[in-house]
Parts: structure tokens; C-alpha cells; sequence
């Protein structure tokens, strides 16, 4: 198989976090509670920032919120609307990267327990407004790469046994950004009730900025690993030539006794 040259100005990861809204007829006492085939439901949108690897990246968080995209449920017509407006974005990153690498390289989409949640809600909303068919669905979902912090930082704490569970998003965050903590996602299905759209706006284009910082602190651990793993290789390999030097001078030893 040929070597895929990557073109990295050309790769895309796409944060994202969208938000529900559940009327108290579909509500539990735990778990998720949003289904997107059920119609009393309401998908409220959300906020995107495909970045670019190349240049969005290690810079102020400024310019991470002058990226952010917003698509949500009052600013469009119709759910339908607001789900194709959706699809359009993640389209566009999809062809910028299949265009320059083929089929040899994704976008990736990041965010925060998004595997479980934000991926299956869109994908799943793309077939109900038959934006896409059951089919062209399939292979949309798998032209894309998934990058779940909530389980990507799991390497990044204390585990003490081999049960390994995704971290929560204020797991991560107390870990890594002090004095920052989310309210559970049902808070804005009261300030929905309420039409204060501005908090939950503000709310969730906070959740991507903090997505992206997160994002980079992991990275730096991984860094750090890698270099203890550098540092621990260069240390055996330096003992295992000590103890060759040392067989070889004591075998020198014993023949010159012997002699």
C-alpha cells in the first residue's frame, strides 16, 4: 500500500457540542434523556470549530472564540432547516480533507462524551429529516474519525484497576482547568422554557473553547508519556550494555584465573 502523504493544512478537527430540550413527558430520573425520534423532543442546535491543525492551535482564546460557528433551533425555520445547515458544515470539512488525501484520511470530530450522545443524535437526525438515506447515512458516519476525550484522557488518570470508564466532562475539566465546572445538560431545558437563548449560547460556545484547551492539555501529557517512554528505553538499553561489559569482563576474569 502506497505511504499516504498527509497534507496537514488539509486535515480538519471538528469540536462540536449541541444542546436538547426534553418536555417533562419524556423525562427519567437518569441518563440521557434526549431520543431524536421522539417527536415531543427539540434539537436546539449548537456550536462548531473546525479547526486546522496547522494554525488553530496554541493561540488566544480570542481567536479560538472569533472560530466558533452557532446554528441553532430559533435563528432557522425548522428543525429540519437547522439539521441541514448542520449537515452542510460537516460536508464541507469532509471534502476539504477527502480532496486532498482521497479516502486515505477523515476529519475527526472531537468533543467531550460526544460517541455516545452528539454523533448518534445528528446522525440519526440526518435520516429522520431524510437529509440523507439510511444508507448514505452509513457511509457519511464512516467517513469521519471520532475523538472522544472522555476517552482519551482516561490514560491521563490514576486507574487502579482494569476497569477503564470514560472520565466525565468535570472530570476532565477539574483536572485540567482549575475552578471551571458544567451544570448537567438539563439546565437548559428551564432556560429554553424561559427563552433566555443567550445562556445557552454563551453556555455551550464556553463548552468548545474549553473542549479545544482541554484537547491540548491531553496532547501535552501524551507528550510527556512519550518522553518518560524515550528516557525509560534509553535506560534499560544503557543497563543491558552494562551488563554485557560486566559478563564480558568477568568471563575475561575467570579465563585469566583459570590460565
Amino acid at each position: 500500500m502506497k505511504h499516504l502523504r498527509i497534507n496537514y493544512s488539509k486535515c480538519r478537527v471538528i469540536f462540536l457540542d449541541f444542546e436538547f430540550y426534553v418536555p417533562s413527558s419524556s423525562r427519567i430520573e437518569n441518563g440521557f434523556c434526549y431520543n431524536p425520534w421522539d417527536k415531543n423532543c427539540k434539537f436546539l442546535g449548537g456550536s462548531f470549530l473546525v479547526a486546522n491543525p496547522t494554525k488553530d492551535f496554541n493561540i488566544h482564546k480570542r481567536e479560538v472564540t472569533s472560530k466558533i460557528q452557532s446554528y441553532w433551533l430559533w435563528n432557522h425555520h425548522s428543525e429540519r432547516n437547522l439539521v441541514e445547515k448542520i449537515y452542510h458544515l460537516l460536508r464541507e470539512a469532509e471534502k476539504t480533507v477527502t480532496n486532498a488525501h482521497g479516502l486515505g484520511l477523515s476529519p475527526i470530530i472531537c468533543g467531550i462524551g460526544i460517541s455516545s450522545t452528539d454523533i448518534p443524535v445528528i446522525f440519526n437526525l440526518f435520516e429522520r429529516y431524510k437529509v440523507l438515506s439510511n444508507y448514505e447515512s452509513f457511509k457519511f458516519t464512516n467517513r469521519f474519525r471520532i475523538v472522544d476525550l472522555s476517552q482519551m484522557s482516561i490514560a491521563t488518570f490514576n486507574n487502579s484497576n482494569n476497569f477503564l470508564y470514560p472520565k466525565t466532562k468535570n472530570n476532565i475539566l477539574n483536572k485540567y482547568i482549575n475552578g471551571i465546572k458544567f451544570e448537567d445538560g438539563r439546565t437548559v431545558w428551564e432556560l429554553y422554557e424561559n427563552k433566555d437563548y443567550k445562556t445557552i449560547e454563551e453556555r455551550t460556545n464556553d463548552e468548545i473553547y474549553f473542549s479545544h484547551v482541554c484537547y491540548e492539555k491531553i496532547y501535552e501529557d501524551f507528550l510527556k508519556f512519550k518522553s518518560l517512554e524515550k528516557n525509560y528505553n534509553q535506560r534499560r538499553k544503557q543497563e543491558l550494555k552494562d551488563k554485557i561489559v560486566d559478563n564480558k569482563t568477568f568471563n575475561s576474569d575467570s579465563l585469566t584465573l583459570a590460565g
